[in-house]
């Protein structure tokens, strides 16, 4: 049976073509994995084991939170930009909007859901 280069050649061709193609994707599967890796140890807060207790058992979180972090309503106020009576007054209660969630997480070094 005759042996058409051409037709080995353009196979060899794919192979390398495909192989390139599994590789690139592998490449691309790590690098996601190392994101989700990321995104899952950001998700976790840096927030010890009792404080969380707390505030799943009714503790206000900001409260919580921010005695754990040790600060002041007038020191957190002047890392989010929130006045003081207003901190006061959610840690009472108050509803807040996810703008202030987000202001106040940030301030707290804490997920957003960890407040809301």
């Amino acid at each position: 049976m005759p042996i058409d280069d051409q037709f080995v050649y353009s196979l060899e061709l794919k192979i390398l073509d495909l192989e390139k193609l599994v590789n690139d994707l592998e490449k691309r599967i790590g690098e996601l994995e190392t994101q989700q890796a990321s995104a899952a140890q950001l998700a976790q807060p840096d927030v010890p084991e009792d404080v969380l207790k707390q505030i799943e058992a009714g503790e206000n979180p900001i409260r919580a939170l921010r005695q754990y972090r040790l600060m002041t309503q007038r020191e957190l106020s002047n890392r989010c930009g929130i006045r003081a009576n207003h901190i006061s007054a959610m840690e009472r209660g108050m509803p807040f909007g996810l703008k202030t969630a987000k202001r106040l997480a940030e301030a707290l070094e804490v997920p957003v859901g960890l407040l809301t």
